[in-house]
């Protein structure tokens, strides 16, 4: 085992053995990486604490992004399958993963471009979102299993769809709408506030200054969260920035999901993208 240094900046436990290895680190992530079966797969698994989600889709995408990298530069004649294995048979070890269900990222990102909520294989169906729990799947150009590549080296997309992609942001003149959708039209408790506000990007101390000066009035210390969110403070631009869809992660995260769902679907359905 690889233990950091005091100075170390991924702060992360390495364990190395032949074919693979496994670290975990102080975002709250868990990761596997590991060269498996006869026809020398590369096994990438990882799991995460609960409300950390978010670093594990962010790390997620730089491991597959550093797998396809060494792939191309050592290999780059090797014709190669990129495969999801079912969430329902992903237990470890994954001698052979072909054994497994699994599912052609490019017959995943086709699901998703046309809008299908279910993938299907020689057992049955499973809901996307079962498969990609953690993923946003209003913005498929930026999925980790893409690996930080361009979506058109793997599926063909037309300017239709490309124009739907579109990131529609929200900023400080949206904040009326935004506390409306949240408090009047879906009900969620102001009492929520921090909580929401750290998945959103908020810094705690931030928060708790938030709290002292509003002497924990949960309504303005809501308002005051949301308002410092729409302003892009802190790393709430490392999450997306302020938009409907890094809200609904947050809100998924603080296990609100019929309230996330609620503004997918209302923000999907009227035709504007949640970026």
């Amino acid at each position: 085992m690889a233990l950091p240094r005091e100075d170390d900046k991924l702060n992360r436990y390495c364990t190395f053995w032949r074919n693979g290895l496994h670290w975990f680190d102080d975002n709250g992530v868990r990761v596997l990486v590991e060269i498996v079966d006869e026809s020398q797969s590369v096994l990438v698994m990882m799991s995460c604490e609960k409300g950390y989600s978010d670093n594990m889709v962010f790390l997620r995408r730089d491991v597959i992004g550093e797998v396809m990298s060494v792939y191309k530069e050592s290999c780059p004649s090797l014709e190669v399958k990129e495969l999801v294995i079912d969430p329902k048979e992903l237990a470890y070890p994954v001698n052979t993963p072909r054994e497994r269900t699994t599912y052609g990222i490019y017959n995943v990102l086709l699901a998703i471009k046309k809008r299908k909520p279910f993938l299907v294989s020689d057992k049955g169906q499973t809901e996307l979102k079962e498969t990609l729990t953690d993923e946003s799947l209003s913005d498929i150009s930026n999925l980790s299993l893409l690996g930080g590549r361009d979506i058109k080296e793997v599926i063909e997309i037309t300017e239709e769809f490309k124009t739907r992609l579109t990131p529609i942001k929200l900023d400080i003149k949206d904040l009326d709408i935004v506390i409306k959708e949240l408090t009047s039209d879906q009900h969620l408790s102001c009492s929520v506030w921090h909580r929401l506000g750290l998945h959103l990007g908020l810094y705690d101390p931030r928060l708790v200054d938030i709290d002292e000066r509003h002497r924990g009035n949960p309504v303005k210390c809501f308002h005051a969260c949301m308002s410092a969110w729409l302003r892009g403070e802190d790393k709430v631009r490392e999450k997306g920035g302020p938009s409907w869809s890094s809200l609904a992660t947050a809100l998924d995260t603080i296990e609100e999901k019929s309230i996330a769902t609620n503004t997918r679907d209302k923000y999907y359905t009227s035709n504007q993208l949640i970026a």
